[in-house]
């Protein structure tokens, strides 16, 4: 390839400089013209880097926590000499308050009577309804409680036949209208999904989360429901790191689950790029539609919910999903996550389900003893087309970095930003670097050699801004150690390093704990930098000790409490 003067690209030699990156093949030349793309961006080339990987190390015997479950090869588990886990441990000093969190149906009753006053519909709610024995319960309490509900059921290509029959019984008999959601995109979203996540829930979740709001809007309805877990609520939008000495109220987690769904609908995704997503850009589609976790309001076990479905509707446990009760994709989603990660994707959920009640330990570690078919499993990651192999315990793995040449001042997180609008997640570099040229060698081609020196040069994953001061020091250290990246700049933003909103949540309370301070925890997602967040919880410092001086001044030198009960 040779960049010419002006900056547009000649090809010499092959047209298609395919690589293959995490099982994704890439074709190094769209990724340059999306470079090309950003603005005042005049030059760029991108090339592949290779590197034998280590070999895996030996597994060790699979211990499991006497309490929840919990198996030990789940990332930074440990356990006491009871063989306690610290999840749970860590659980017990906090019960009481992580407890108030949830509600009662009284609660729920009293939440869609001033909705319905506020917001008069035809429906009270639209349900996202998988035809799985959780969704269905759910399903069948709020016709109970004499909603007008409308379910919304996405099929995403793998919903079993089993499933769907019983999502219409269900349906009919309860007198609920159905709509069946689909997209032609489902596969390159499951890719993406598995990609990133390891899992094919992500991917899913998401669509029918959007699909679902979109559609609430459209009918005019102001809550959407789901039937996520008690252990699916911990795993995805709370810690018990959140409740610890009770500085978290309910009110202050909806707010913080809230901005964090404002982020999680605007991130760039495969959902982002296939989906109509123009109505998330703005807060009105938010503040039209609200979002309920039916399991925060209603307390129930694994047994009565099983006992209640066989009572009242014709809902049979399908035989052709595995321990999905609606998904044949299921299976594929805890294949690829144990061979990635190294542990079972529902191991967290199903542990906080012990912890809560929901489950017995027994029933748990059952649901996690799967018989899963490779062979079958094959077959689906063939129709998905997603490369098992991409993951490789050891040998050559392959990742791409990208060098630009700019006329202006551009920010790497705004350059990854247009590459993610433009660019499925794999075809993203891994390294991006502004230089002042692009080395060529005499033949007027790109000379990678010496881009791959400029590389063994400077550590690309090395910021050009290290952290400054104490906060940001301790922010990085907690950055790197959530989200397992080497290096954290005070430039970088937490949610383009790969931060989730529960890990957010987790951040704000360490660094309140810290510091001693109160912050909202809606704070990372206003100000996501290193350097930014570490402002706010500078400005509060200082804040708080003005606050105490003041106080020392007019009431005879005792301090008040920063966190009252």
């Amino acid at each position: 390839m040779r960049i010419t003067s002006g900056g547009l690209l000649d090809y010499l030699g092959r047209i298609d400089r395919q690589v293959k990156v995490s099982g994704h093949r890439i074709e190094l030349g769209e990724v340059e013209a999306a470079l090309l793309a950003v603005p005042s961006i005049a030059q760029c080339a991108v090339i592949a880097r290779r590197r034998t990987a280590p070999a895996p190390a030996a597994e060790e015997a699979v211990r499991h926590c006497v309490r929840c479950g919990l198996p030990s090869n789940y990332p930074r588990v440990t356990f006491d000499t009871d063989g306690v886990c610290n999840l749970c441990r860590a659980y017990d000093a906090i019960e009481p308050h992580a407890r108030a969190y949830f509600r009662t149906m009284a609660d729920l009753r009293a939440l869609f009577e001033a909705t319905a006053r506020a917001h008069p519909s035809r429906y009270d709610c639209l349900m996202l309804y998988s035809g799985g024995k959780d969704s269905t319960y759910a399903l069948c309490r709020l016709v109970e409680e004499g909603l007008s509900v409308y379910a919304f059921t996405l099929d995403n290509g793998f919903i079993s036949d089993g499933a769907k029959e019983n999502i219409r019984k269900v349906t009919a008999q309860l007198g609920v209208p159905i709509e069946f959601a689909t997209t032609p995109a489902m596969n390159a979203i499951f890719r993406d999904s598995l990609a990133r996540f390891s899992n094919v829930c992500n991917g899913c979740f998401k669509t029918i989360y959007t699909l679902g709001m979109l559609r609430a809007r459209d009918l005019g309805i102001p809550i959407v429901v789901t039937g996520l877990s008690r252990g699916q609520l911990f795993e995805t939008r709370l810690s018990e790191e959140m409740f610890r000495d009770g500085r978290v109220r309910p009110d202050e987690v909806d707010a913080a689950v809230l901005a964090a769904r404002k982020v999680y609908h605007r991130a760039p995704d495969e959902v982002s790029r296939t989906l109509d997503v123009r109505a998330f850009q703005d807060d009105r589609i938010f503040e039209q539609v609200q979002f309920v976790d039916f399991y925060r309001y209603c307390d129930v076990g694994m047994d009565e919910m099983l006992d209640h479905l066989r009572r009242t509707v014709p809902w049979i446990r399908p035989s052709d999903t595995g321990r999905s009760t609606n998904c044949r994709i299921n299976d594929l989603g805890i294949y690829v996550h144990q061979k990635e990660r190294g542990y079972h994707s529902y191991a967290l959920p199903y542990s906080w389900d012990v912890r809560l009640g929901h489950k017995t330990r027994a029933a748990a570690l059952d649901e996690l003893d799967d018989d899963i078919d490779p062979a079958a499993v094959r077959g689906l990651l063939a129709e998905v087309g997603y490369d098992e192999q991409r993951i490789a315990g050891a040998g050559e793995q392959t990742s791409l970095a990208g060098f630009y040449v700019a006329s202006g001042d551009v920010a790497e997180q705004d350059v990854r930003r247009a590459l993610a609008e433009r660019l499925p997640a794999a075809s993203i570099p891994a390294w991006l670097r502004r230089v002042d040229a692009i080395p060529l060698t005499t033949n007027g081609k790109v000379d990678e050699q010496a881009l791959s020196g400029l590389l063994a040069d400077r550590t690309i994953e090395a910021s050009d801004d290290p952290p400054q001061g104490p906060v940001e020091e301790f922010l990085a250290g907690v950055w790197r150690e959530e989200l397992g990246v080497p290096r954290v700049g005070s430039g970088d933003s937490f949610f383009d390093l790969g931060g989730t909103s529960l890990v957010a949540m987790q951040v704000m309370v360490r660094l309140c704990r810290e510091f001693d301070i109160t912050l909202p925890l809606a704070t990372i997602f206003t100000r996501p930098t290193l350097a930014a967040l570490a402002r706010a919880a500078e400005e509060q410092i200082l804040a708080d000790v003005a606050g105490d001086t003041e106080v020392m001044d007019t009431q005879t030198a005792r301090p008040a409490s920063r966190h009252p009960d």
